[in-house]
């Protein structure tokens, strides 16, 4: 087993790695929407901070020597399914035409207020 620290992301904020590799299985930590310097919420509406978690998790892939096309399957928590629509367009152009399989679901009380987190799993044939 192989733990993944991202440079590039914002830093673990408990007893957690960014990324855990076991065999050619890459478990991808949550990301939300905070600054990896700072640690601050960037973004007041979905599509921004969806932007900057997507940009974390990418910034975890490139840690762990990955691309999107490892990605097999996300989670996704948004603090409102007003806000789907909104995500879904930005993560379908993070994407592109990659397509895993993906469960998102509606939770309140998000870290620091944020709207959505999301996390992956990724894997190397």
């Amino acid at each position: 087993m192989e733990f993944i620290h991202a440079p590039k992301a914002c830093a673990a904020v408990g007893p957690y790695s960014h990324a855990v590799k076991a065999g050619n299985t890459y478990y991808l930590s949550g990301q939300v929407p905070f600054h990896p310097v700072n640690g601050t919420i960037v973004g007041s509406n979905m599509a921004e901070q969806a932007a900057q978690t997507l940009a974390n998790l990418n910034a975890v892939l490139e840690a762990a020597g990955l691309q999107i096309s490892n990605i097999v399957k996300t989670t996704v928590f948004i603090q409102s399914w007003d806000d789907f629509d909104a995500f879904n367009e930005v993560y379908a152009k993070f994407m592109g035409g990659h397509r895993p399989a993906r469960l998102c679901v509606e939770a309140g009380n998000l870290a620091g207020g944020c709207l959505l987190e999301m996390d992956a799993i990724c894997v190397v044939e």
